[in-house]
């Protein structure tokens, strides 16, 4: 499932690789949650948490997301209205646009034997369509794909978030080493990198990588490989993790609240902030990162342990454009009042179609709940 060194393809554009895609995605997206304890299937006994939905909501709007965007959607009918989903009750229990995350507690939701059955014919349609369709009618297929793609890592992080363990052929994913280029780091010349390009054979883009942008870059030098458990145990240790100076005030706000805990591979933002601060180094920036992974083979092959935190907010590139799904990255631009820093490269649960050098992740400073990690930069 997940990527190794080199840079990858993306999705398939073509009907047999997009149909392998879509049924093996999703055996592997319903091999999850298999194990789940019973009890969790109901809404109602499931634990409220802002970062995770209810088990039976993830996967019921898996198969609203397929047959809405793959399906439903037109140019001229944007809600879908002409063409109903194969669920009658689909578009008011699962349309993430419109369901409220904490009513996802409290909604009367059919049985779970129903809502596998409409992942089934879901996608049973979805193929069929896929069949039938043309070159220029792919879009949609490509994004179901790529969105199941993060609901199952998203279903994995719940699962952890919980304490539950992971199903078996996950958890062999987890004991693979860190990715290390060497202890030391990869310098690199004033250059330009053109960030969003569609490289390497992509054929798809997400709309904040769009449209592609040349960009300016000083001469830095970056880890060769992430901060490893054991470096980052140091920091915690030493006493520094405690000592306010190492923490921004917003870091400092966070900590303060109790949440903090030493961790290998669950940091968040403030942590690996505050670490390269007492390192008296700094986070690099997306585009920073983005050059080092299209510019050196050594440095990609070192991705896709961990996601990697950068130092840049989560922002519109200059012109825009919202893509036929608007909700996937207009709502997250970054403004005063909520701040969201891009991550890139991937992490062990990542689908390699996710792994690419362009591809741009973004949560809020305090999420650690993602399988993450960071890399640091020297200070200019």
């Amino acid at each position: 499932m997940t990527g190794s060194g080199g840079l990858t393809a993306g999705v398939p554009d073509d009907i047999a690789g997009l149909r392998t895609a879509l049924i093996s995605q999703r055996e592997y997206t319903l091999g999850l949650y298999a194990e789940l304890p019973q009890r969790y299937w109901q809404s109602a006994d499931f634990p409220y948490l802002s970062s995770v939905n209810p088990p039976l909501w993830e996967l019921a709007h898996i198969a609203w997301f397929q047959e809405f965007f793959a399906l439903r959607w037109r140019v001229d009918d944007i809600d879908g209205a002409r063409t109903p989903s194969c669920l009658d009750v689909a578009d008011r229990l699962f349309d993430s646009r419109s369901v409220a995350h904490a009513d996802r507690w409290r909604l009367t939701y059919p049985s779970k034997a129903t809502c596998e059955d409409y992942m089934r014919r879901a996608l049973d349609k979805v193929i069929a369509a896929l069949e039938k369709s043309d070159a220029s009618e792919r879009y949609g297929f490509q994004l179901v794909v790529l969105h199941e793609d993060m609901h199952a890592e998203a279903l994995a992080m719940t699962l952890a978030t919980l304490g539950l363990p992971l199903p078996e052929a996950v958890s062999r994913l987890a004991d693979l080493p860190l990715r290390s280029g060497g202890s030391g780091e990869l310098g690199f010349a004033a250059s330009e990198v053109l960030l969003g390009d569609l490289q390497s054979g992509r054929t798809f883009a997400f709309d904040n990588e769009c449209p592609p942008q040349r960009s300016s870059v000083a001469a830095f030098s970056i880890d060769a490989r992430v901060v490893s458990a054991a470096e980052f145990g140091q920091f915690c240790a030493s006493g520094a993790y405690s000592d306010r100076q190492h923490w921004t005030d917003e870091g400092n706000r966070w900590r303060e609240r109790g949440e903090a805990t030493a961790a290998a591979m669950h940091i968040n933002y403030f942590e690996a902030e505050a670490y390269c601060n007492w390192r008296g180094r700094r986070l690099p920036t997306e585009v920073e990162w983005e050059l080092a992974a299209t510019k050196s083979p050594a440095f990609f092959a070192s991705t896709g342990a961990v996601w990697e935190w950068t130092a840049s907010t989560f922002l519109p590139y200059p012109g825009f454009r919202a893509a036929r799904y608007r909700e996937y990255s207009e709502p997250w631009f970054s403004t005063e009042s909520a701040r969201y820093q891009v991550l890139k490269g991937g992490s062990f649960l990542t689908h390699a179609r996710l792994k690419y050098p362009q591809y741009r992740n973004f949560y809020t400073s305090d999420r650690r709940d993602m399988f993450c990690g960071f890399r640091t930069c020297a200070k200019r």
